[in-house]
């Protein structure tokens, strides 16, 4: 199983969580499917739980152990020709590894699956948390990868908290979005993606749409459902 390096160090990893969650104080009472689709009357896709993910994180190997297909939902984002294409790259899965570490506190998993997406760098992470809310595992990540300030990162990471599952939320610069997925029993899942190194050749509205479709291609996601998000993205 492959180890995860955040650009920065731990000394700066443990800065940033720890100064975004103080502005976060909802952290710890997360968690879980908030419910808004209970009244559509498709019938529930299989779901991703926490106790999933850590499978999958502790069996990585060398494909995406989550099944996305990001050439799909490039082409549903309008993506067309050479911007279409898509190399594999890294698989990594990360599971809590000493008292200190966000996962460790949040009892979660990661799956980090790399790619070139059009000759773009591009990593899809799939995180589950059963304590928190799952994109706050990734905040130090989200902040070297979009380029944020800390006033960015807190606002993004409030928005994170209250985002109902389904819903992309784009981070400033464009080049992050982060979808929480609907779990499966206790704790909160989602999907974040980065795409290129602090700006990507997409438009925001490509990133939103492309994060909304591999969330649903991942376990637990909702085609029907999300769909009634779609006009919100920007």
């Amino acid at each position: 199983m492959g180890e995860r390096k955040v650009p920065g160090g731990g000394l700066t990893v443990a800065a940033v969580f720890a100064a975004v969650l103080a502005a976060c104080s909802g952290y710890g009472a997360h968690g879980g499917d908030a419910g808004h689709r209970g009244e559509r009357a498709a019938a529930p896709a299989p779901r991703l739980s926490v106790a999933a993910l850590r499978k999958k994180a502790a069996a990585a190997g060398r494909e995406c152990p989550v099944a996305y297909r990001p050439g799909a939902a490039l082409r549903a984002a309008g993506v067309r020709g050479e911007a279409a294409r898509v190399e594999g790259g890294s698989v990594l899965g990360e599971l809590p590894d000493g008292p200190d570490e966000p996962l460790t506190r949040a009892r979660g998993a990661l799956v980090d699956c790399g790619y070139r997406l059009g000759g773009e760098r591009a990593r899809l992470f799939t995180v589950g948390v059963r304590k928190g809310y799952a994109v706050a595992v990734l905040l130090p990540q989200i902040q070297h990868d979009a380029r944020l300030t800390m006033d960015q990162l807190r606002r993004f990471a409030r928005q994170a908290r209250d985002a109902e599952p389904g819903r992309p939320l784009l981070a400033p610069g464009g080049n992050v979005a982060a979808v929480r997925l609907p779990g499966a029993g206790d704790g909160d899942v989602a999907l974040v993606v980065t795409l290129g190194e602090g700006r990507t050749r997409l438009s925001g509205r490509q990133v939103a749409t492309l994060a909304d479709r591999l969330a649903e291609q991942a376990p637990g996601g909702d085609a029907a459902g999300a769909a009634s998000t779609r006009k919100s993205h920007r």
